[in-house]
């Protein structure tokens, strides 16, 4: 009897574990895909109107973004978003572990000449 209530208070934490840190893996590719998206369709904005863009799309996401984690970057014709954050995983009831996510994003704006093009 006593075993058979470890094992289901052991399975329980476990699942809580999967659970609590699937939500949270989740919200960071929800975001990268959002950030993703956002670069294919803003082509002509400048860096500061991207990085403002991401911080939006990180507050929607409810991810803990802050302004000066967030790089944005026009190479010739590529678009490039680095952001870095920490988000608490409850691995244990009232147990955080932090865990930082790297968001890297990158888009060829083929429709766009390159710096370096002589056009």
């Amino acid at each position: 009897m006593i075993k058979t209530v470890i094992k289901l208070a052991i399975a329980a934490l476990v699942i809580h574990a999967c659970w609590r840190s699937a939500n949270v893996v989740l919200r960071y590719s929800n975001f990268k895909d959002a950030v993703h998206e956002m670069l294919l369709f803003s082509m002509l904005k400048s860096d500061a109107q991207l990085q403002a863009k991401v911080l939006e799309l990180a507050q929607q996401s409810e991810v803990p973004v802050q302004p000066e984690s967030v790089t944005v970057r026009h190479a010739g014709n590529r678009t490039i978003v680095n952001a870095v954050y920490i988000d608490q995983i409850e691995l244990l009831p009232t147990k955080f572990y932090p865990w930082e996510f790297k968001v890297d994003v990158e888009v060829l704006n083929v429709n766009m000449p390159a710096a370096t093009d002589p056009r």
